[in-house]
């Protein structure tokens, strides 16, 4: 029994230890980019009209680490991205506002909006539009 015994007592303190885990973040989290959903906002992937003006707001809240810079590129027909903006963070949250102009022709624009943290963590959110 003795031995029985000296056998059973680690294997359930090893059961007992891992059965139940705390949970155990560090805290670390990304920041937040956030489209402004109000009427006359575009915020959805879509479908518009060639050469159409399209608004777009953009609400950024800082994650654990301060923010540094604020990019807007786009990508047409997944092509390269193109920087159209960017801006530096001095505020929590951060908004930004862009009036976008699509092309006179048919085809896809992606629109990137980015968020650099002062450890360099990036976090983006892209709009996809098709241009018709």
């Amino acid at each position: 029994m003795r031995n029985f015994a000296f056998y059973l007592v680690p294997v359930v303190l090893i059961c007992a230890s891992t059965a139940c885990t705390k949970d155990q973040t560090d805290g670390d989290h990304a920041a937040d980019i956030t489209f402004r959903m109000d009427s006359g906002y575009t915020f959805l992937n879509d479908t518009v009209l060639i050469s159409d003006t399209l608004h777009i707001g953009i609400t950024v809240s800082k994650g654990s680490d301060d923010l540094r810079s604020f990019f807007v590129d786009v990508a047409y027909d997944n092509g390269p991205r193109i920087r159209q903006d960017s801006l530096h963070v001095n505020s929590d949250p951060f908004t930004f506002e862009k009036t976008v102009i699509t092309r006179d022709q048919a085809g896809t624009e992606k629109w990137w909006f980015s968020v650099d943290e002062n450890d360099g963590d990036i976090t983006q959110q892209a709009l996809t539009l098709t241009v018709q």
